[in-house]
């Protein structure tokens, strides 16, 4: 068959998901309140944080933030007293990026560091540019 006749279907261009911070989703864990008592729900389930992703220029380096900002949030607590439900409120702290850049990576570990989205990021020594910045 002839191929100049058929016009090729003209795909956008992919364009890098740069490393910045984003919108991402978080669950709402009962540990983020109380880890020795698992007798009580959280609401909401998740929340939005503000989180470093995206990709660098090379496999070496990687997205991290630079400077990070700590949040208390409200949340309601249910708990069951003698099958009653008592309901209460609670404050989780979230953790939001506020600005990120592309690092070199640690020299990799046997067994390589997988993070899962739920786990919050492993933690590295503050650098003199991360702040505790909160908002009022």
């Amino acid at each position: 068959g002839r191929h100049g006749s058929i016009t090729m279907y003209e795909a956008p261009k992919a364009i890098i998901a740069g490393c910045k911070v984003r919108t991402e989703v978080q669950e709402v864990t009962r540990a983020m309140h109380d880890i020795s008592n698992a007798h009580f729900m959280l609401w909401p389930p998740c929340v939005e944080v503000q989180r470093c992703s995206g990709c660098c220029n090379s496999q070496i380096m990687h997205c991290v933030p630079t400077i990070t900002s700590t949040r208390d949030l409200e949340v309601v607590k249910i708990q069951y007293l003698n099958s009653k439900p008592q309901i209460g409120k609670a404050i989780v702290s979230v953790e939001d990026h506020l600005s990120c850049r592309c690092e070199q990576r640690a020299h990799p570990r046997r067994g390589g560091e997988r993070t899962t989205p739920s786990s919050p990021s492993p933690r590295r020594p503050p650098s003199p540019a991360q702040t505790k910045a909160h908002r009022v």
